[in-house]
């Protein structure tokens, strides 16, 4: 079926670390199966990471809506200078 994806902006001050929630990304499917919706990052951020809270500083290519929602995927800003924007794909 059609996969809804909806995305707000996530601020993230230098040097720290921003949770990925469902009020940030949520795709949807009509299923009610999140955990069957998986993210894979083709892209990733130039001025920081998307990790596991559980494993930080390990990056990651891929994590599901469930993820998102149980609030254990985050963005690490990892630039020394204050960036505008950053973004992955």
């Amino acid at each position: 079926g059609d996969i809804a994806i909806f995305m707000k902006l996530l601020r993230v001050p230098k040097g720290h670390r921003s949770y990925i929630t469902t009020d940030v990304l949520l795709a949807l499917d009509g299923t009610d199966k999140p955990e069957e919706l998986l993210y894979v990052i083709t892209s990733p951020p130039q001025y920081g990471q998307i990790e596991y809270v559980s494993y930080p500083g390990i990056p990651i290519v891929s994590f599901s809506q469930m993820d998102v929602a149980r609030q254990i995927v985050s963005y690490v800003h990892k630039a020394k200078a204050v960036v505008c924007e950053d973004t992955f794909r």
